[in-house]
């Protein structure tokens, strides 16, 4: 099976490629947010700022000054975000270590989910974002934090996304705090500079809105505010009417079914129904055997920042071509963790049968 698989990376860049394409050919029709940050009108020097300008900073020598076609952008996008996800899958079958034909396929087959590979092909902060990601948390897992995956990851997403970074440093943060081995000298600075940096964080983020960082009520009405401005678009979700349940399913695991108007929300369904499934079995496993898993540092991290992203994005956002785009920051990471906890419990019950 090990041999066999050796083939899979090659696959998976045949296969997230053709994202690419679909995304090209999509976009030629379909102008979108990747059409502004490749055809760009304004001198370089306007995209000195923080957020989503950094991503026409980057571009801007390829499509200004080298005139390379839109296609170049696609296929460039497309690389990193194929370079991100088959470094994740390394790590996710060192993490796991499937031994077994039926878990290595499980795993192979969440990182052959479609709504990753398009938006990580496509021209735009996600495929730089997720690289971002990936690059902190393996690190921070491996406990390798002067690494230049581990240090150009925080300035990238920083400089991109300064709230996900928020989100990310208060969610390894609080492992941290909750970890089995007791608090060192190292791990206290450590999780005091988190703080202190999380705080600039916000401070920042609320720069970028143009809210007053200290007036909860004025934030809150903007929210709110945010949340109604989507009803314009074509697949908006009512999340004003909903209670924090039903925000965080919508979030997470919409479109489904009903919600399917095309051939696209139909594959997202498909694609929202197994992610559905496979969590449901790992939690209900991980109730059944809360006594035997244990959480490490990455599992701890995962299902933090999992939490803290959702609880903040279900604040903000309520469309569901959003929510798609969104979730990608954080869903794979607590995919692999379903993972490990199914597979683990039917080697276990293996075991027990033999």
């Amino acid at each position: 099976m090990y041999k066999k698989w050796l083939g899979f990376p090659v696959f998976l860049l045949i296969y997230h490629l053709s994202f690419a394409l679909i995304a090209w050919q999509y976009n030629l029709k379909n102008p979108s947010d990747a059409y502004r940050y490749w055809h760009l009108t304004e001198s370089w020097t306007t995209y000195f700022k923080v957020g989503t300008d950094v991503i026409k900073l980057i571009n801007y020598p390829f499509s200004k000054i080298l005139q390379l076609p839109f296609w170049f952008g696609f296929l460039s996008y497309s690389l990193i975000g194929y370079y991100s996800i088959n470094k994740l899958y390394h790590f996710a079958k060192d993490y796991i270590k499937p031994n077994t034909s039926w878990s290595s396929y499980l795993l192979m087959s969440i990182f052959l989910l479609p709504n990753l590979h398009f938006w990580t092909s496509i021209i735009g902060k996600e495929p730089v974002v997720f690289l971002a990601i990936t690059w902190i948390i393996i690190n921070q897992a491996k406990a390798k934090y002067l690494t230049f995956q581990y240090i150009f990851g925080w300035i990238l997403l920083m400089l991109i996304r300064p709230h996900v970074a928020m989100f990310l440093l208060l969610a390894i943060s609080f492992a941290l705090i909750i970890s089995d081995n007791g608090f060192s000298k190292k791990k206290i600075w450590i999780v005091i500079s988190s703080f202190i940096l999380s705080s600039g964080l916000y401070l920042m983020t609320m720069h970028l809105l143009n809210r007053n960082p200290f007036d909860i009520a004025y934030i809150l009405e903007r929210n709110d505010a945010s949340l109604l401005a989507f009803k314009r678009a074509d697949s908006y979700v009512p999340m004003i009417n909903y209670n924090i349940f039903e925000r965080f399913f919508a979030l997470n695991f919409r479109p489904l079914f009903a919600d399917s108007v095309s051939l696209y929300s139909f594959v997202l369904s498909v694609e929202n129904l197994l992610v559905l499934i496979l969590l449901v079995m790992a939690l209900l496993i991980y109730i059944l055997r809360y006594r035997i898993i244990k959480f490490d540092l990455f599992a701890r991290i995962v299902l933090l920042f999992f939490i803290i992203s959702s609880l903040f994005f279900i604040q903000r956002y309520s469309c569901l071509g959003i929510f798609v785009r969104t979730k990608i920051m954080y869903l794979p990471f607590v995919l692999i963790l379903a993972v490990k906890i199914v597979t683990s419990f039917k080697s276990a019950s293996n075991k027990a049968n033999s």
